[in-house]
């Protein structure tokens, strides 16, 4: 060891100098002590500098960071004793054929080795940590103890990080090389492939899944079937089947923009059941219906554990979680502290299918949402076509592996139609629809059917907006005089116009910023029936104009202009 008078190695200065900078930063963000860098520098400095390693000592045992680190920097007895503990470990679980890995968001994964087959875990998962221990065990006959197996686990991330590759982790569905894959959930891990050739199983795919808790395994599809067998489980009309058929295509296809499937129907029209059927072709779970999110966190919660995610009964569709939905259907992050961090951000960045089954009062909807919803009427059962819960899932499990296949068969059609598609006017959802028609001929549909429907949809979707807005009928009568003016004025306006019982209601605006967002929303729904909204730039005084005229209003004019020539 080197004395007070002795020289200090580089490489002893050189992490005296890190740990230097690292100090400061110590009380806000501990975790830095156990860093890779950290770790390497105090075993630098516990031969080079003594005095140096009491002082960290100090440090350590305040933040309860020195019995961890002792023990990582502990050196073996002797050539001929016995490893460590936490060696023991490490060499066990990288001799039983583990693969490491990381994923985008630099978070430790392993490929685990499970009787025939690989599964996929988190290094911080519990049954990463269950397979540990299993593995010490089975070797040793005892518990490593909690020490080595957090010493052990902060190397595997390690390498994970810095030695292993960097995969995509995929919730049941994955792209990978050109092909997509669908996870069955099955205890083997095995998944179908798909490509422009048709579709198999396969042992282990490329793309590599993570299991979320509460996946259900999807039956092994079956070939022959036909995607009609699906008819009789759902009591909706022809349009509405249409759009269903054309949002299970979609939600077989990962990375890219979902529509948001909405059921509607009176009380006891069968939403219920007919959503837990369509889950059930493609995301099953325990819990596939789930209660309305009470917050954006719990929307959230739900996209990050299921592929597709389905909430039942809503009772209303506040503004913050038709905002997120939107989002999260055509893609937008969310984020929020790490656990256990101080300063990192757990970013969820992820599109997901959605279903929303009875929104009570769905026109009062964001025009956005409206915008990207598939919105399914559901008829009223007639009491002699009702069937018991019972016979009704006999019935469909004994064609649910014909129709999956059926399904699989229109996405390897859709694959094979989609580099010739192209659409003379993209709707709204321009990936989304080109991607069903492409599947057109394999959902069982005529040529141009689904854009037919989807353009009716849309319609409806807008003029539903538009119905269920107390601006709308005053907006209109202004419209056909034509308006130019300030928010506040077109406001005061629109106060000395309505009714009373409309200004009293809750959506009336009530300030001029409010109006003139309210408008922005409504501007493409407005133009749609003929009134032209427009918001001038803000002129030398900082003032902003609003200007709204319909066709009618413009076709007097052009009418009085031909008169007085």
């Amino acid at each position: 060891m080197a004395g007070d008078n002795e020289p200090r190695s580089i490489a002893a200065e050189v992490a005296l100098l890190f740990l230097k900078e690292l100090e400061p930063r110590i009380d806000s963000d501990p975790e830095l002590l156990v860093s890779s860098e950290a770790i390497l520098s105090f075993a630098a400095i516990k031969r080079a500098d003594p005095a140096r390693w009491d002082y960290w000592r100090t440090i350590l045992t305040k933040h309860q960071k020195f019995e961890l680190i002792d023990y990582m920097l502990c050196e073996p007895r002797s050539d001929d004793v016995e490893f460590s503990k936490a060696d023991l470990l490490v060499r066990r679980c990288l001799s039983s054929g583990i693969e490491l890995f990381h994923d985008p968001d630099q978070h430790g994964w392993a490929s685990v080795r499970v009787g025939q087959h690989w599964e996929n875990y988190s290094l911080r998962s519990r049954a990463f940590h269950l397979f540990m221990l299993r593995t010490y065990y089975l070797d040793k006959g005892e518990s490593p103890g909690g020490q080595a197996l957090r010493a052990a686990l902060e190397i595997f991330e390690a390498r994970a990080l810095f030695d292993g590759p960097e995969h995509t982790i995929h919730l049941r569905v994955a792209e990978h090389g050109g092909k997509l894959y669908l996870d069955l959930c099955d205890p083997d891990w095995r998944s179908v492939e798909i490509d422009t050739e048709g579709w198999r199983i396969v042992e282990r795919a490329p793309a590599r899944f993570r299991r979320a808790r509460g996946s259900q395994p999807l039956p092994v599809p079956a070939p022959g079937g036909s995607i009609e067998e699906l008819r009789p489980f759902l009591n909706v009309d022809h349009d509405g089947w249409v759009l269903i058929k054309a949002f299970l295509a979609a939600a077989l296809k990962p990375a890219m923009p979902y529509p948001i499937l909405v059921a509607k129907g009176e009380q006891g029209a069968g939403k219920s059941t007919g959503c837990r059927v369509i889950t059930s072709l493609i995301d099953p779970r325990t819990s596939a219906l789930r209660g309305a999110p009470r917050e954006v966190r719990d929307l959230v919660a739900a996209a990050r554990n299921a592929w597709l995610v389905c909430f039942d009964n809503l009772s209303h569709l506040p503004n913050d979680l038709a905002d997120a939905a939107c989002r999260l259907a055509t893609g937008g992050g969310f984020g929020g502290r790490e656990l256990y961090s101080d300063h990192d951000e757990a970013v969820f960045d992820a599109t997901r299918p959605l279903i929303f089954n009875a929104i009570p009062d769905l026109g009062a909807a964001r025009p956005d949402f409206l915008d990207r919803a598939l919105i399914v009427e559901f008829n009223d059962i007639k009491p002699e076509l009702r069937r018991d819960e019972r016979r009704f899932w006999e019935e469909f499990e004994a064609v649910r592996p014909r129709i999956l296949g059926a399904l699989l068969d229109a996405v390897v059609f859709g694959l094979r139609r989609l580099p010739s598609i192209s659409l003379r006017r993209l709707p709204r959802m321009a990936d989304f629809a080109t991607w069903a028609t492409a599947c057109e001929e394999g959902i069982g549909l005529s040529h141009r059917e689904f854009l037919r429907t989807y353009e009716t949809n849309l319609i409806g979707g807008r003029n539903l907006a538009l119905e269920s807005s107390a601006l709308f009928g005053p907006i209109e009568l202004l419209a056909r005089e034509g308006f130019c003016g300030t928010a506040a004025e077109l406001l005061e306006l629109l106060n000395k116009t309505a009714p009373d019982t409309i200004r009293r209601s809750a959506r009336w605006p009530k300030a001029p910023n409010s109006l003139a967002n309210t408008l922005r929303r409504m501007a493409s729904n407005l133009r749609s029936v003929g009134i032209d909204l427009q918001f001038g730039r803000a002129d030398h005084n900082g003032t902003r104009t609003v200007s709204l005229r319909s066709d009618w209003e413009v076709g007097k004019t052009s009418s009085a202009s031909s008169a007085s020539r």
